[in-house]
């Protein structure tokens, strides 16, 4: 499948380019390139192929989690690999529809219908080469909404340390005790309901040795967690009254499934 696409994105890259300034041909092949990359999951590539203000902020943010406890080792390189596999961050279309040019920067446009994404390029180094800025900013005002802590060097929020959710009157208390690995997904859920529901946690990530607190009514609960490697922890028909529950999640509550 993955040497399909690129023979198909050379393909469209040929076609694309008659009746196109040598500019414009340039732009396609970055983004041609960045795509190919990206299918093939070569993530030291791909980076060589952003700016290197996208690159820069890549690293800020990758040091940042890492302080916090999620485990991208300071490295843009990682936490890159890990946005493009989890979100639409890069959702890049074989269809082409234009490159222009404004104020010294290039934008291409591509896509299907409800589907077209803008990608802004700029030049650097004699290479046009693609520049996250805009994106991140706004990913990472969406990923990190509601979260108090900011890292007074660059205006962006770290992983909090605890998190509350829910209006109840108990408390279910988790920990993350787990080895370098964070906790993306919360489910929590009556025993009688056939549904885990909404994830608690949202856009949050609950890194090493933080806790959440999830404010429930007195009742009878399933919780399950999911880390940053998809990994899953249960507890079934767990009794919560006004005494609180507390749960230290560690690497041997993993379910055996995985």
């Amino acid at each position: 499948m993955k040497k399909e696409l690129v023979v198909s994105s050379l393909f469209l890259l040929i076609v694309a380019c008659i009746g196109w300034s040598s500019d414009q041909k340039e732009v396609l092949e970055s983004y041609n390139t960045l795509m190919e990359n990206t299918a093939d999951e070569n993530w030291h590539d791909l980076s060589r192929g952003l700016s290197d203000e996208t690159n820069q902020l890549l690293d800020e943010i990758a040091r940042i989690y890492t302080e916090a406890g999620v485990p991208f080792d300071n490295r843009g390189e990682k936490l890159l690999a890990s946005l493009v596999s989890d979100t639409a961050l890069l959702s890049f279309s074989e269809t082409v529809i234009s490159i222009e040019f404004i104020n010294e920067k290039a934008y291409l446009l591509s896509g299907e219908s409800s589907q077209i994404r803008s990608y802004q390029f700029i030049r650097e180094n004699q290479r046009w080469k693609l520049n996250l800025i805009p994106v991140l900013d706004e990913f990472i005002g969406e990923t990190m909404a509601g979260i108090s802590d900011t890292d007074t060097n660059t205006g962006i929020s770290a992983a909090p340390t605890y998190i509350s959710a829910g209006i109840g009157a108990c408390e279910f208390v988790l920990k993350n005790n787990l080895d370098h690995l964070s906790i993306w997904n919360v489910y929590c859920s009556s025993s009688n309901n056939d549904s885990w529901g909404d994830d608690w946690l949202g856009s949050s990530v609950l890194g090493s040795e933080a806790e959440m607190g999830i404010w429930l009514d007195e009742g009878i609960y399933d919780i399950r967690l999911l880390d940053s490697n998809d990994n899953t922890y249960t507890l079934w028909q767990v009794e919560l009254g006004n005494q609180g529950v507390f749960w230290s999640v560690t690497n041997q509550d993993r379910d055996e499934s995985n």
